[in-house]
């Protein structure tokens, strides 16, 4: 080996992302990935939480990185939650950082929730958001702000 050649070992193959429904083991996995974003949950019980018929989420080797819920409805689907860990924010394809700008797991998230809120036959999409990134992106999709709004929450366990 001269002194301008390295030894190059072959990096692995990247491990696929799969975006799927979630299933009744899905409940406490989403629970902790809310628990790792530091994101409030009102103290929901995900033990107990059905999130067979509303969530969809992205896996890879077996590791929840990003879930988002999706309500179906006619005239109006809502896009709620979407979580993302946060080693898996922001990133690309490849894994590379994209400060400021929304990764690959939150976008096919997004694009998953829109494609299935058409398909069930919504004709509008309603959801909430406070990340300027992300409002950017739904904007190139035809998204408009709908101004300055309050959400609201009540425990129904009581």
């Amino acid at each position: 080996m001269s002194a301008t050649t390295l030894p190059i070992e072959a990096a692995p193959p990247p491990v696929t992302i799969h975006y799927r429904l979630a299933t009744d083991a899905d409940g406490p996995a989403i629970g902790r990935l809310f628990a790792a974003c530091d994101y409030g949950d009102l103290g929901v019980n995900w033990a107990r939480a059905d999130v067979t018929q509303s969530w969809v989420v992205a896996e890879r080797g077996g590791i929840l990185l990003g879930a988002i819920q999706v309500f179906l409805g006619q005239p109006y689907g809502v896009i709620g939650d979407c979580v993302v860990l946060p080693q898996a924010r922001a990133r690309s394809d490849d894994g590379a950082g994209q400060f400021g700008r929304p990764g690959v797991v939150a976008r096919a998230l997004y694009g998953y929730a829109l494609k299935a809120l058409k398909a069930t036959g919504a004709q509008v999409a309603l959801g909430v958001t406070r990340k300027p990134g992300m409002m950017r992106l739904i904007g190139r999709y035809g998204g408009v702000p709908l101004g300055t709004c309050e959400s609201f929450a009540r425990d129904l366990t009581r």
